[in-house]
């Protein structure tokens, strides 16, 4: 069975135990203390997560990891276009999405997770600004948003943070912080819940 190595309040273990949830593939969590990284260190031979331990291969980075399970598990639903445009406009949204996105989730998260001993106070409005702009893109783009899950995906491995489900705050405590600090209120993106919902249960 495959092991999956996270440290779950990083993003980019976020992103790869979605993925491993929307297709399905069976796998055990082992969870990395940050102040001890020896078990990932040991199968990896650096100490960044998240890294998967599957059939004699370990890979410890997220995109690759995607990657791979497209490429392993080949009955099970893709999340990356098998063609080369729909790779394209795919890797075009996220470029987009994260110079919006990245910069004031990171002040609030570097924050949250003691690693600053202050955030700025504008941050967190900051980051509802773009999240209304992805609200906006979500009612007007002409995108079928469920062929090429990949979109999703990645949408949902920042912006959870702000608006957690009860299973993830079950999973990862610390999302509870995670959701008072961004402050976004139930109902106020309405196509954005949607689009996350499914990825609210993959998240638990």
């Amino acid at each position: 069975m495959l092991t999956f190595y996270e440290l779950a309040p990083s993003p980019n273990n976020l992103k790869v135990h979605l993925a491993l949830r929307f297709k399905g593939v069976p796998f055990e969590a082992t969870q990395v203390d940050p102040a001890d990284r020896a078990s990932v260190l040991e199968v990896s031979g650096q100490e960044l997560t998240p890294v998967i331990a599957d059939k004699g291969i370990v890979l410890n980075d997220s995109e690759a990891i995607l990657q791979y399970l497209d490429a392993n598990y080949r009955d099970a639903p893709r999340l990356i276009p098998a063609d080369k445009d729909g790779r394209k406009a795919c890797e075009a949204w996220q470029r987009s999405f994260d110079k919006r996105i990245v910069p004031s989730w990171l002040d609030v998260f570097f924050f949250a997770i003691n690693v600053r001993e202050a955030m700025d106070p504008a941050s967190p409005a900051r980051f509802r600004e773009q999240v209304a702009w992805l609200e906006e893109q979500l009612g007007q783009s002409e995108r079928e948003w469920s062929d090429a899950p990949i979109d999703a995906l990645r949408i949902a491995s920042w912006v959870l943070y702000a608006l957690p489900g009860e299973g993830l705050i079950a999973r990862v405590p610390l999302f509870k912080k995670f959701q008072q600090l961004f402050g976004i209120e139930a109902g106020a993106f309405p196509r954005l819940e949607e689009l996350l919902r499914p990825w609210q249960e993959h998240a638990a």
